[in-house]
């Protein structure tokens, strides 16, 4: 699957986008079937001509003869999400850092990301939306596209106001050196566990226990496919803060399907290195 990888070039959407990536298909026999696995940023699809089914976590996306645009959105997810395409694909993926798409919608982050996978239809009520597509997926120059689609995010930007409050929780949380309680961390901020709670589930779709939960899975991650120095699960599972190997084992069980051996010999490398799948078929 060939992937073409791309990144913000406004500053303003460097702080609230990590990358962009590209795939496109041409033939109708094409077909591929993975797993994608927990993570703390938001991908939003962007596809030309299919069709899309959903059902829990299982997506199939189907290349179609019909003109049509479609945007798919992972929302949070615990479990691994099976990804099925099938024909010729179009696509631009935008991977939103944990808070980022919030700048990008009027409603609330919960209210549009109530799944693991749904159809996005929040751009849909802006009138620039069809000019923009249709602009976008008439370039055929990726980098060409990449200012299309900035142009748009631009035009219906709105600063998120509790962004740089809610960046700082993140931040302590993702702090696996010195880990802070969940009750602590409220109280720095003068706020709840409830309140905190709140917060998340609405801006974030999860509680501060399970995004914590992901990035702890995430962080040991690469730190196990980039860092060479953590070269056995023990070291891995102590570098992110895991307080046993039963417990390492147990998060990368419920979040992968796997044990932490048997994961990281399953996942391939995408995008810069920055996607983890598991393929099922080649």
């Amino acid at each position: 699957m060939k992937i073409d990888t791309f990144y913000p070039t406004h500053a303003v959407l460097k702080e609230v986008i990590e990358y962009y990536y590209f795939q496109k298909t041409d033939s109708n026999n094409f077909s591929t079937d993975y797993y994608a696995f927990p993570n703390v940023v938001v991908p939003l699809n962007i596809h030309k001509n299919v069709t899309c089914q959903i059902n829990g976590h299982q997506v199939n996306v189907m290349g179609i003869k019909q003109k049509n645009y479609l945007m798919i959105l992972n929302g949070r997810y615990e479990i691994p999400l099976h990804v099925q395409q099938k024909g010729q694909i179009d696509k631009v993926t935008i991977i939103f850092k944990p808070l980022g798409l919030n700048h990008f919608i009027k409603a609330p982050f919960i209210e549009v990301a109530q799944n693991p996978t749904q159809i996005f239809a929040e751009w849909t009520k802006t009138e620039s939306y069809l000019p923009f597509l249709e602009q976008f997926f008439s370039e055929q120059d990726n980098g060409k596209r990449i200012s299309i689609l900035e142009d748009y995010l631009l035009s219906i930007y709105q600063p998120f106001t509790e962004h740089l409050f809610l960046s700082d929780i993140l931040n302590m949380l993702n702090d696996f050196d010195k880990e802070v309680s969940i009750e602590n961390i409220a109280k720095n901020f003068s706020l709840s566990s409830r309140t905190l709670d709140r917060l998340f589930k609405k801006h974030l779709g999860v509680s501060p226990i399970s995004f914590r939960k992901i990035a702890r899975f995430r962080h040991s991650l690469k730190n196990k496919m980039f860092n060479s120095k953590f070269n056995t699960l023990t070291k891995i599972g102590y570098e992110s803060n895991f307080y046993d190997q039963s417990y390492f084992n147990k998060v990368y069980k419920n979040l992968t399907g796997q044990n932490p051996k048997a994961f990281f010999n399953s996942i391939e490398k995408l995008a810069d290195d920055k996607l983890f799948f598991k393929f099922l078929e080649k």
